[in-house]
């Protein structure tokens, strides 16, 4: 039964890689010159240089921060895997299966529905709740990642 279901989230079929290295940098940049604001107030030259060593560490253990560097929807089955284990970490190793199974990135992460997860598997409605609530609230997450990035981009076209 399992090989007969089939659930395409990509309408379409369509995808378009795109470019994720001049994001990245971009991003990384502006963390680094926030930190660097931060550690003015207190001096201490060799912590200075492992600071960049210390922000790539989150960046691989924690899914957390994955998320404030990369958009969702640039988001890799792995990434997925990460956040689905600190958010869900109960069930995760179902949830995991079913994921990695149906290949949801974070692109498809944002799109899944109630329904759309009956036909990965999850048969409990509680446990799809569940889901679809963690969902919402990554989406609310980024879209104040997004506003707070709009907020920091120069103001040219302002009053």
């Amino acid at each position: 039964m399992g090989s007969a279901i089939h659930c395409n989230l990509n309408p379409n079929g369509i995808d378009h890689p795109v470019p994720t290295e001049g994001i990245n940098l971009q991003l990384e940049g502006e963390r680094v010159d926030s930190l660097a604001v931060k550690n003015t107030g207190t001096p201490k030259g060799p912590e200075s240089k492992d600071t960049p060593k210390r922000q790539v560490e989150p960046e691989i253990s924690k899914s957390g921060t994955v998320k404030l560097t990369k958009p969702v929807a640039l988001w890799t089955q792995q990434d997925v895997c990460k956040w689905l284990k600190k958010h869900c970490p109960n069930q995760y190793q179902i949830y995991s299966e079913s994921f990695k199974q149906h290949d949801i990135t974070g692109r498809a992460l944002l799109r899944l529905t109630d329904k759309k997860l009956e036909r990965m598997g999850i048969a409990q409605e509680s446990l799809r709740q569940h889901i679809l609530q963690q969902v919402l609230q990554l989406k609310v997450r980024e879209e104040v990642r997004n506003l707070q990035l709009l907020t920091q981009a120069p103001a040219e076209s302002s009053p």
